[in-house]
């Protein structure tokens, strides 16, 4: 055999064994097949939009076509929404609650300004509901805001989507024999986040400061903090028990130890993140270090991957604002 033939070979086949070892490391495997996964519970197909209902308690529903979920409390006082999706889901929005039988909507609470939260706030407040929100969801569903993570403007919400009723820390609706309290702790996924806790019911709507089987989407621009998600976790923590039914901002009913869970995972990240912050490393360095490495598989989406994530946190808590999104 030609000596320079055989040595090309060899050279080859070892090629070919440094790369077949490389990948079942999965160092590089696993990153080029991870696809993020598709997060569910937003589609855009209105046409064909349905409501998914479920009842948690007597009187007490949970119903989703796109966007945030929504808590109706339905009843011979009227009917409370809490949160109201995406504005082109108010039609089936409607007619999902006249199938329970649902009286006129009177209050809507909002947990936060997002559109997808807020968008058929119109619609249900022109045939006379009352909308209730923190007043910082207020003054930011009236003003543009703009999402560096996104990179993209939000207009202000129309005059009839704006709160009418607002509170500062704390406010209580008695309503169907039931006691709903909203309250605000501190500025977390926004600066206007509200909590939602039917009392006897045992369900309580976190908005998304929770959003299971999902990062989240810190709303720096709106001063929301992961340092915030903390306090505002663990006060939920201690008032509920393990029967409540935690209705997350998005996804599926959770637990109180699924909150648990959820409220680890972030410290977990924030934590190794702001070692490495102590430690003058870039936001390069940091990401190349993956400190959402374990918890990828269950929270990483198409909306906010592992990445994205770490850049939120890190901006957090060092103060900077980077030109930084997912498609950069």
């Amino acid at each position: 055999m030609n000596l320079s033939v055989a040595s090309k070979r060899t050279s080859l086949f070892t090629a070919s064994l440094l790369l077949a070892a490389i990948f079942s490391s999965g160092s590089i495997a696993s990153a080029a097949a991870q696809q993020p996964r598709v997060a569910d519970g937003f589609s855009t197909d209105w046409a064909n939009l349905k409501i998914d209902v479920r009842e948690l308690a007597p009187h007490v529903y949970l119903l989703h076509g796109s966007g945030g979920n929504t808590v109706a409390s339905i009843g011979p006082d009227g009917t409370l929404l809490v949160d109201s999706e995406f504005a082109q889901v108010a039609p089936k929005l409607a007619a999902a609650l006249q199938k329970l039988g649902a009286g006129p909507v009177r209050y809507i609470v909002s947990t936060h300004y997002h559109s997808d939260h807020t968008g058929a706030n119109a619609a249900f407040h022109k045939d006379g509901a009352v909308i209730v929100a923190q007043e910082n969801c207020r003054l930011r569903m009236m003003q543009t805001q703009f999402s560096q993570f996104w990179n993209r403007s939000s207009p202000p919400a129309p005059a009839e989507s704006l709160p009418t009723l607002t509170f500062d820390r704390k406010l209580t609706l008695f309503l169907n024999g039931e006691e709903i309290e909203a309250f605000h702790n501190q500025p977390a996924h926004t600066d206007g986040d509200a909590i939602v806790y039917f009392h006897h019911a045992n369900v309580i709507h976190m908005g998304d400061v929770f959003v299971n089987n999902l990062y989240p989407y810190i709303d720096l621009g709106a001063k929301g903090r992961i340092d915030g998600y903390f306090p505002v976790i663990d006060e939920v923590l201690e008032r509920i028990d393990d029967q409540t039914q935690v209705v997350p901002g998005h996804g599926p009913i959770a637990t109180k130890q699924e909150l648990k869970s959820y409220r680890d995972m972030l410290h977990t990240i924030r934590d190794r993140v702001a070692a490495q912050i102590a430690q003058n490393k870039s936001l390069e360095e940091i990401l190349a270090s993956h400190p959402t490495r374990e918890f990828d598989r269950q929270y990483a989406t198409d909306r906010v991957g592992g990445g994205g994530f770490t850049a939120m946190v890190y901006q957090s808590l060092t103060g900077k604002r980077l030109d930084w999104h997912p498609a950069s």
